[in-house]
C-alpha cells in the first residue's frame, strides 16, 4: 500500500525488486518474470524479499503471523521457493523430502503474483 492506503502498481513492484536485488535495469521485470528462474531469487533471499516487501509496502503478507499460505493461496506441500538447505546424494535429495518423505511443489513464482498479492493483504497495524 502507498501513503494513501492503495494497492502498489506493477512498475512499483517491480522497481521495489530491481532495487532489493540489485538487478541491473538493462533486465526487464514484467508481471510474468519468475524470481527463481528469471531473477536468481530462491530459499532463504526469497524470504528475506518477501519480508522487505511487507515492510516497503506496509503490509502483512503473513495473515497476522499464519505464513505466506492463506494469500498465496499455497496447496499443503506447496512453496515458492525452493530450500537452500542441504542437499543428500546424487539427484539432491533436500531436508524437506529427507524429514516428510513427500516430495516439495514450488511453484513458478512471478513479480506479478507478487504484486497481487501485496494488493490484497492488510495493512501493518
Amino acid at each position: 500500500m502507498d501513503s494513501n492506503g492503495a494497492a502498489p502498481t506493477m512498475q512499483q513492484v517491480a522497481d521495489f525488486v530491481r532495487e532489493w536485488a540489485l538487478i541491473p535495469a538493462k533486465k526487464e521485470i514484467t508481471g510474468h518474470t519468475q524470481f527463481e528462474r528469471d531473477l536468481g531469487i530462491t530459499g532463504d533471499d526469497g524470504g528475506e524479499l518477501l519480508e522487505a516487501a511487507q515492510e516497503h509496502f506496509k503490509v502483512d503478507l503473513a495473515d497476522g503471523g499464519n505464513g505466506y499460505r492463506k494469500i498465496f493461496q499455497l496447496g499443503d506441500n506447496e512453496y515458492l521457493f525452493h530450500s537452500e538447505g542441504l542437499t543428500l546424494g546424487y539427484g539432491g535429495t533436500d531436508m524437506i523430502t529427507l524429514f516428510t518423505n513427500t516430495d516439495p511443489s514450488v511453484r513458478a513464482f512471478t513479480v506479478g503474483e507478487l504484486c497481487e498479492a501485496l494488493g490484497k493483504a492488510p495493512s501493518m497495524k
